[in-house]
């Protein structure tokens, strides 16, 4: 049998160096990890960035987001109700509902666009919310 001696070495930048056998497994062992991770990320539309910003644990925010049968029909009657009660909204109402919350678009762009000041926007919103609120709840 041939002794073999291995080296292990990890690419810093353009140059490589010398590590122990330790630290190069613990090196991928962490970036297999971080690529399974953002593949459930990427799954489940979740950012590893703001995870590690706001301190959240991926995993949790994963095992958290599978939602049980249950939940799912809750949630399916909820968003039907939902859907309901805003088209009882009138349609300067329903527009602006559906100017920030279907197509995406942010009070500061809704202003840029409509003219409106953007704290008037921002109290319609409220004011609608509540309404809607008020509307689910009967």
């Amino acid at each position: 049998m041939e002794n073999h001696d291995t080296k292990y070495t990890l690419l810093v930048g353009k140059k490589r160096i010398p590590v122990t056998q330790e630290v190069y497994k613990a090196y991928y062992r962490c970036r297999d990890r971080e690529k399974y991770l953002d593949k459930l990320a990427v799954e489940n539309n979740i950012s590893l960035e703001t995870c590690a910003e706001k301190g959240i644990s991926a995993e949790y925010i994963i095992a958290s987001a599978e939602d049980s049968m249950e939940d799912a029909i809750i949630l399916n009657g909820m968003i039907a109700k939902m859907l309901q009660c805003v088209k009882l909204l009138d349609e300067p109402d329903r527009t602006l509902i559906a100017e920030l919350y279907l197509r995406g678009k942010s009070e500061r762009q809704l202003s840029k666009e409509t003219g409106v000041p953007r704290m008037t926007i921002h109290d319609r919103r409220d004011k609608i919310l509540r309404k809607l609120k008020k509307m689910m709840e009967k």
